[in-house]
């Protein structure tokens, strides 16, 4: 079939198709809908936010747990002087009273009335020709701890680094002749008020807790040098030695030399025992 042929067969069936159209009245009743499928626009992707944001709530903080301490009961271990037996002690009359009034029976004293620091090089436990100064006398023997007092007769002094420095010194002359020895210093004990109210030589309780604050200072800073403090029984509410402890508001009695004497043998088992 050539070409012409089919043209004019296409154009004989699109004149029948307009025919029929006329014949119902020139009305199509041939409703086209469009129904092509809209395409939905994707919702574009949320891309997460690297700031941070401008208000940051606070964490609850965490309940600090209640911890209640329970004290201890270990009870405090009785007074036991034979820690001093392989002890010396070293000072002036008011360690002398601790031997006197039998308040420390064990040891080796060596003691003088008006002893200071700077007389313990050149003056013996007892006049007499030959005798050896105090610092040499403690080559008499090997002990395990020397214990020391001086201070009272020192208070008067115009410089206190003097005395600390002259401390120290002895300290160490005393670590020559014993090696491998502890070393206690104690503190000086408070004069009566009247006492220190009246006090024209430096002997106040004032210049007396000055001391006792740099000899402690002193033990802190130096290896195997330890500071004994004074007792609270040796103290009233205000500081000053109570009246009843002493006949001249500076020398301990009996009593208050067994109290002191305590106190300083705790101190010793303390360092000594463990």
């Amino acid at each position: 079939m050539n070409k012409k042929l089919v043209c004019a067969l296409m154009a004989l069936v699109m004149l029948a198709a307009v025919l029929t159209a006329c014949s119902n009245g020139g009305k199509n009743n041939t409703v086209i809908i469009d129904v092509t499928p809209v395409t939905a626009v994707p919702v574009p992707t949320q891309i997460p936010s690297t700031e941070p944001p401008l208000y940051t709530v606070a964490p609850t903080p965490t309940a600090e747990p209640d911890i209640t301490f329970v004290p201890s009961n270990t009870p405090q271990p009785a007074p036991d002087h034979s820690v001093f037996d392989n002890c010396a002690f070293v000072g002036n009359s008011t360690f002398e009273g601790l031997h006197i009034y039998g308040a420390i029976t064990h040891g080796t004293f060596f003691t003088r009335v008006g002893l200071n620091i700077q007389s313990v090089y050149n003056l013996p436990t007892e006049d007499g020709k030959g005798k050896p100064p105090i610092i040499d006398e403690l080559n008499s023997g090997s002990y395990q701890a020397v214990i020391m007092m001086f201070g009272e007769n020192e208070l008067g002094w115009p410089n206190i680094n003097t005395f600390i420095n002259k401390y120290e010194q002895f300290c160490r002359d005393v670590w020559t002749r014993q090696p491998g020895a502890k070393l206690f210093i104690t503190g000086i004990p408070p004069v009566s008020a009247q006492k220190s109210a009246t006090s024209t030589n430096g002997v106040t309780n004032e210049n007396i807790q000055l001391y006792n604050s740099q000899l402690s200072d002193l033990c802190a800073r130096v290896d195997d040098l330890y500071f004994i403090t004074v007792p609270e029984a040796l103290m009233t509410a205000d500081g000053a030695l109570p009246a009843e402890a002493s006949g001249d508001g500076l020398h301990l009695n009996m009593t208050y030399s067994k109290y002191w004497a305590d106190h300083i043998c705790l101190s010793v088992m303390s360092v000594l025992r463990g």
